[in-house]
């Protein structure tokens, strides 16, 4: 018999009918090699014989044939044996095994979508139970057989890789989790998860079609500046150069005539000093005495 923890177990004693009882001696062995004396219903009066013992008030003895056992514990697995006294002088052993376990908790499924091609959806589902005990996981779908073949089962049973071909993504993928006494289930439909892979296949595709013009067009406007800046140090480099005068430059300077007749002066800004100086200074170079004959030559 296998039970959860915080329920009840009954055990009962199938006898021929019409046999009578006279007692019955209910003990529990919980395979350490000790049984221990729990109840006895004795003339038609239950009893319990140790009230401070592991089971407490949970103990009930409705009849001659029958002991329950509530809110059960794990410490209340083991085995159960039933001494049945019948009239006149008759003994039968009756033997029960209870085995309590865990509560099962909803599994959990997560899902892993892998690279694809052909418009396949590949996927990974992981099962996943959030308690230390030992469950079962097994996975259902409706299937028919021939696709179950397209499906692979990790050793622990708690994955499922799946390589769906387009049309085939509506299926519905239980995985469920038990041990003897319980189990549960949770379920996924793959259709949603290939979808939004797909989605997001083709939003990488843009992206990806995205930074490639990005990077061709930063390439080649760097290759077009790097072609202008060579082509302004050649057009630099052929640049001709200024000659240097081999020669000294002369300025030339004419003599100031003074006013004649009534022509007035006008005022005029201060002569610098070295303006003064100049005017004081004998013109002595060749360009200035070629200046001053010319005069003499024309009369």
């Amino acid at each position: 018999m296998n039970r959860v923890l915080g329920s009840s177990a009954w055990l009962s004693v199938s006898l021929p009918p019409g046999v009578s009882v006279k007692s019955t001696e209910w003990s529990f062995n919980t395979g350490l090699g000790r049984a221990i004396m729990v109840a006895e219903f004795i003339s038609g009066w239950p009893e319990q014989l140790d009230p401070g013992d592991q089971f407490g008030k949970r103990l009930e003895v409705p009849n001659a044939t029958t002991l329950g056992i509530r809110d059960l514990k794990k410490d209340d697995s083991g085995t159960y044996s039933a001494r049945v006294k019948l009239h006149p002088a008759t003994v039968e052993d009756h033997h029960f095994h209870l085995a309590v376990y865990e509560l099962v908790p909803a599994p959990e499924i997560q899902s892993q979508v892998h690279p694809s091609t052909l418009g396949w959806c590949n996927l990974t589902l992981h099962c996943q139970v959030p308690t230390t005990a030992a469950m079962n996981i097994t996975w259902g779908t409706g299937d028919s057989p021939q696709d179950l073949a397209r499906h692979c089962v990790s050793a622990d049973g708690q994955s499922l890789h799946l390589a769906l071909p387009p049309g085939t993504w509506n299926n519905t993928y239980t995985c469920s989790a038990s041990n003897p006494a319980d189990q549960k289930s949770t379920s996924v439909v793959v259709q949603s998860l290939c979808l939004s892979n797909t989605t997001h296949a083709t939003m990488w595709r843009w992206f990806l079609c995205i930074g490639l013009i990005v990077a061709v067009a930063v390439c080649f406007g760097a290759w077009l500046w790097r072609r202008r800046r060579r082509r302004r140090r050649k057009a630099a480099g052929r640049a001709p150069m200024r000659d240097c005068p081999s020669e000294p430059q002369y300025a030339e300077i004419k003599r100031r005539r003074p006013p004649e007749g009534d022509e007035q002066i006008l005022s005029s800004p201060p002569e610098s000093p070295a303006q003064s100086l100049l005017a004081m200074t004998p013109i002595t170079s060749i360009y200035a005495q070629v200046q001053l004959s010319t005069p003499q030559l024309l009369t």
